[in-house]
């Protein structure tokens, strides 16, 4: 949407800005402007890093005159004691025009297995491969759903790995970048065993836990398997109305967990429930199977317990438990901050790939196909 400035005032403190769309008018202080602008001298156009020397501004700067382009799409203002001015994007100053740190303008669906059973958010391969429209449904999809599946996908290692690569690079952990495993115990871990896992999210060891996962199951040849996956988000807000001191508990313990084998000692604390700075819900970090030993208070172990088993209850009510058989074909890329995953336990041969993506890549990704 283009934004022009209808006029523009000088006070003592402040440049006024009306807007053609006739929204209620935006004042922003001098220094904030200086500091912020787009002039060739202040910002480094090919970069977008700021130039300016913040700290060498006088506090009581004041602006001389303020000038409108002749479209009104951008603003120009002469400072007293600089011969250079300032210009200011209508854009730029509409965007900013709201104090406070910025929020997100898209809304998710939080959902229980019966209210998305019947209609899974999926893509077609061909459609994420052939261009930029087919990539930006599969990603919406999963920032919107929390998970996403992209059907008809070559059962090969490489074209899995290509798909993951439309987002953004893989990240590299303990076990490597892009996998290809079956039940081999390669790993100190379940994942790599034929065993029952219960609802979890991966690296909680990890500072910065994994953003995005991808799962593609290349063979399968036995029975039992079947995939799980739980809105955390879902489950936490259920907490959040009908147990408010569990919630609290679980937001506010930080609860540590640990990789220990392979040569590798991997620590980190995270709550169960992580919390944004407004109060809405940021991250799921729960891993009962790689929670470490911890003590607290006799009244707050009490608590924490208690919240623990609501949590536990929920995730293994059925209610929430979307499941599926992975098989040859059907990619899912789910959210790890967000979707808990899980497995039943299974007899044969199963052979999985897929990849970890960073929360921050992914995003980026999104915010770039958003603007088009």
């Amino acid at each position: 949407m283009t934004f022009q400035m209808d006029t523009v005032r000088t006070t003592d403190n402040y440049l006024e800005i009306q807007w053609k769309d006739d929204v209620k008018p935006s004042r922003y202080p001098y220094f904030w402007l200086r500091d912020h602008c787009h002039a060739l001298h202040s910002m480094n156009q090919e970069t977008n890093q700021r130039q300016v020397d913040t700290f060498s501004l006088p506090v009581d700067l004041k602006a001389v005159e303020a000038k409108l382009s002749e479209d009104g799409s951008t603003v120009s203002i002469r400072w007293e004691k600089e011969e250079q001015k300032s210009i200011y994007p209508a854009s730029f100053l509409r965007e900013m025009a709201t104090t406070g740190l910025a929020k997100s303008d898209h809304p998710s669906s939080l959902w229980t297995a019966d209210e998305i059973a019947g209609h899974l958010p999926t893509v077609s391969y061909d459609d994420v491969m052939a261009g930029d429209e087919g990539l930006k449904s599969w990603v919406e999809l999963i920032d919107y759903y929390g998970f996403a599946i992209v059907d008809n996908t070559p059962a090969t290692p490489e074209a899995t790995e290509a798909l993951a690569r439309r987002i953004t690079y893989i990240r590299e952990t303990i076990f490597g970048g892009f996998w290809d495993f079956t039940a081999n115990q390669a790993f100190a871990d379940s994942a790599y065993s034929t065993v029952e896992i219960g609802p979890h999210t991966d690296g909680t060891y990890s500072v910065d836990s994994p953003g995005y996962q991808m799962f593609h199951c290349l063979e399968f040849d036995g029975t039992g398997g079947e995939s799980i996956f739980v809105d955390g988000f879902r489950v936490a807000e259920e907490i959040r109305t009908r147990d408010p001191k569990a919630f609290d508990t679980l937001t506010s313990v930080p609860v540590p967990a640990q990789y220990l084998g392979d040569g590798v000692h991997l620590r980190a604390e995270h709550p169960i429930i992580g919390l944004g700075r407004d109060g809405t819900l940021q991250q799921i970090a729960y891993n009962n199977y790689d929670r470490a030993p911890f003590r607290l208070e006799d009244d707050q172990q009490d608590d924490f317990y208690r919240g623990l088993r609501l949590f536990n209850e929920l995730i293994n009510d059925r209610c929430f438990q979307l499941r599926f058989g992975l098989r040859p074909g059907t990619v899912v890329l789910f959210d790890n901050w967000r979707v808990m995953h899980a497995r039943d336990a299974y007899q044969g041969h199963r052979r999985l790939c897929g990849a970890y993506l960073n929360k921050e890549d992914f995003l980026s990704k999104l915010r770039v196909l958003r603007k088009g």
